[in-house]
């Protein structure tokens, strides 16, 4: 069921009301929270709550274990040995057995694996990693293993189990168990972020993908340098659109339940430097891969090239964990090492530029670097990756005047996002001043228009996928 469904609308409404018709009773609550999610869950396949459910209780026993004997290596073990497992057997098994077989061909050896024909669960990534921190942090001596409801609840919490964002034990465990009753979490703003989810999802990002980026990433051979170059852009802004618009929408359903989940995304285009940007775009998975594997890898803390070492291997992680896919690990190895030549390039040259026009063309330049990158995130294979490459060196001066005012524009919106940033923040805080009795009309007026003049279809979340 898609989140931006009328189905699941009407559903959530429903659901909101008897939420709240309990409110005396928390644990009431969180029985309606588990039932509703094991139900969406259910809704995609009933087999992919079987194996969440089957996952949870093998969660347990290990929080068990690891609160028995805390700081343990075979403790440690058991841990990995699930979660890779885990992502071996439904992510990366074909991706993994193929490889190899090639390698074998390519010795004249002819091998055949095993391959197990299994569909990835919805939400395995992102619940998996919910357990990683469960885990860590018993194992750390942070946290007291929780019931296996309150686990249950944890991992399969519906707003955040599709695509994320990633939540922390520590920060999620206490709202699912809180010292005094729940209450609707400042629902002006809850509101406001869901009809934003509306105009990012519905308007911008399905538009930019039925007319700019769709077309050109699925045959760039039908089109011009020009048309190839304007949908890199479109897509940098989709992507941004569709995602950050997910995590709005989820983040309003949260606050409307009384639960905060964990900020996504901070203006990532406003960033002047790779180091800048992963700091404001899916912030949730960075912050997890930078304090679960880059500092467990050792961090910095063996001097610079052995923490720009770190850097990449948790970098190519982090491409890998998006797909099983070459595509997918040169989109996380350019990140590494971009982030690795910022890091040198720092340590020597420690002082920012103050001329005038610096900020503008360091905007400029990540922004680039980003949206070469996202080339080989969203082509299907590495051929279709190389092909739009060899597709952007045709710019022809008809070409230009053609599409320039798109490619222009594109770039002005670059340029002057800090200056939008400001003014969706000044509208977005008037809006949330509105007196509650009038702030729904005008919202739900809104929301039908944006919804109306949208390309027809229910958008999908490309996250989703992950």
């Amino acid at each position: 069921m898609s989140y931006l469904s009328i189905e699941f609308g009407l559903c959530f409404i429903l659901f909101f009301l008897v939420y709240w018709s309990v409110c005396w009773s928390t644990r009431l609550q969180n029985v309606l929270l588990l039932a509703a999610s094991y139900a969406i869950l259910a809704s995609f396949s009933l087999d992919f709550l079987y194996i969440l459910l089957g996952y949870t209780a093998l969660v347990y026993l290990l929080g068990l274990l690891s609160e028995r004997f805390p700081g343990r290596s075979f403790v440690s073990g058991l841990m990995l040995l699930l979660v890779l497992g885990c992502f071996y057997l439904f992510k990366y098994q074909d991706f993994f057995t193929s490889t190899v077989q090639s390698a074998f061909a390519q010795l004249g050896l002819e091998v055949s694996l095993p391959l197990l024909e299994v569909l990835l669960p919805v939400g395995l990534s992102f619940y998996t990693f919910h357990s990683v921190s469960y885990l860590v942090s018993i194992n750390r001596g942070e946290l007291k293993p929780g019931s296996p409801f309150d686990l249950a609840l944890y991992l399969a919490f519906f707003p955040s189990l599709i695509a994320g964002p990633v939540n922390r034990a520590t920060d999620m465990l206490p709202q699912i168990r809180p010292t005094q009753a729940r209450q609707v979490l400042e629902p002006q703003r809850a509101l406001g972020l869901i009809a934003l989810a509306v105009v990012k999802l519905f308007f911008l990002s399905s538009w930019l993908a039925n007319e700019w980026v769709d077309p050109v990433f699925e045959s760039s051979v039908s089109f011009s340098a020009e048309q190839i170059l304007r949908s890199v852009y479109g897509y940098s802004f989709l992507i941004y659109f569709n995602f950050s618009g997910y995590t709005d929408l989820v983040t309003g359903i949260a606050l409307l339940l009384g639960f905060r989940l964990p900020l996504n995304f901070n203006f990532p285009y406003t960033a002047r430097n790779l180091k800048e940007f992963w700091g404001r775009w899916h912030i949730s998975l960075s912050t997890f891969i930078r304090d679960y594997v880059y500092i467990p890898l050792g961090g910095n803390r063996r001097g610079v090239w052995r923490g720009n070492l770190n850097m990449l291997l948790a970098m190519l992680i982090s491409g890998l964990w998006h797909g099983a896919s070459v595509n997918f690990i040169i989109w996380g190895a350019l990140h590494g090492v971009g982030l690795a030549l910022y890091k040198l390039f720092s340590h020597w040259l420690p002082e920012r530029p103050t001329w005038l026009g610096a900020d503008l063309l360091a905007r400029l330049l990540t922004f680039h670097y980003v949206a070469f990158a996202w080339i080989f995130f969203r082509c299907a294979s590495l051929g279709d990756a190389i092909e739009m490459l060899g597709g952007l060196g045709g710019m022809s001066r008809a070409g230009l005047v053609s599409n320039g005012l798109s490619l222009l524009g594109c770039l002005l919106f670059v340029a002057i996002y800090p200056q939008i940033v400001a003014l969706t923040r000044r509208l977005f805080d008037a809006t949330v001043r509105l007196p509650w009795l009038l702030y729904p009309v005008p919202l739900g007026l809104f929301i039908c228009v944006v919804i109306f003049a949208s390309p027809s279809g229910v958008p999908g979340f490309i996250y989703a996928s992950f």
